[in-house]
């Protein structure tokens, strides 16, 4: 219940009450940043009102802590031209690792944490994670690597947004593996029409039949490879 109640005051301070407006003026001028950092504040008083006094010596270190970690990110950002997607993961990770550090310090750690992550289950969810996500796009490009390197393929890649084939292929595996956890096998199907009616642009425009077998092998691979994934993990979570 106290996380949840840290995290709850996180997301409220930290984006519902957080416009862009206050994001931009912060990073220019200090006054923003405090008066960023007593909303938040507010909030927390707010959640923890019948509580005060009980917490008031943990709220006011995250309060503190909120401060230095967002000093921290804008002095960042203004020294290194740093890429926003990965500082912003940075950021908030510190900030609900600051969470859990305020938890773990009132009630202290189970001593068999480690037990209760590592069960067989979050060890098979975790593996297929990886091979969905990690392991899979590098197979993918190794098989593939024979056609990237032709200058047709090269080109039309230049065309397009960095890396988002990439992203688009680890989250249409991930979304396969689910659906066949949750038993949605229809969604794998409306999700394969989906993708075909968004490629059939570049598929017409396409004047060689070479660049469309290239987005039928790749996308008929990358389902083959998260519907066996899919399928393994269901077997293994059946199997325990």
């Amino acid at each position: 219940m106290l996380f949840l109640k840290l995290l709850l005051a996180h997301i409220l301070g930290d984006f519902v009450l957080q416009s862009n407006f206050l994001v931009e003026k912060r990073k220019h001028n200090v006054m923003y940043l405090f008066l960023h950092v007593i909303i938040h504040a507010a909030v927390l008083c707010l959640i923890f009102v019948d509580q005060l006094p009980q917490y008031y010596i943990l709220l006011s270190f995250i309060v503190v802590s909120h401060l230095a970690i967002d000093s921290l990110k804008i002095w960042v950002e203004k020294k290194w031209n740093c890429n926003q997607a990965v500082l912003f993961v940075v950021d908030q990770f510190l900030h609900i690792t600051i969470l859990v550090a305020i938890v773990f310090a009132k009630y202290g750690i189970p001593y068999d944490l480690l037990q209760q992550l590592l069960t067989v289950k979050s060890l098979l969810y975790l593996i297929a994670f990886l091979l969905t996500a990690v392991v899979s796009p590098v197979f993918l490009k190794v098989v593939f690597s024979k056609w990237n390197q032709q200058n047709e393929f090269a080109l039309k890649k230049s065309e397009t947004l960095g890396n988002a084939g990439l992203w688009i292929g680890v989250m249409e595996r991930l979304i396969i593996v689910l659906f066949i956890q949750v038993g949605f096998l229809s969604g794998i199907g409306f999700l394969l029409a989906a993708k075909s009616i968004f490629r059939f642009g570049d598929l017409t425009k396409a004047k060689d039949t070479k660049f469309t077998e290239y987005i039928l092998v790749g996308t008929l691979a990358s389902f083959l490879i998260a519907i066996t994934i899919g399928y393994m993990l269901r077997l293994g979570l059946k199997l325990t």
